[in-house]
């Protein structure tokens, strides 16, 4: 039986899952930020169809 405040191994495993995934996000953003402009231009020109 589970007491007070206690957190399962399966929800752990899901809480490290997150904050890998945050911790990704935030140093591709701040690389991305770091190329600007060239990073934007390259998006639209993947979403560019036929031009």
């Amino acid at each position: 039986m589970k007491k007070k405040g206690e957190i399962s191994t399966e929800m752990v495993v899901w809480i490290v899952i997150a904050i890998l995934v945050l911790i990704i996000f935030v140093v591709l953003s701040i690389y991305l930020r770091a190329k600007g402009i060239g990073a934007i231009e390259f998006v639209k020109n993947i979403f560019r169809f036929g031009s």
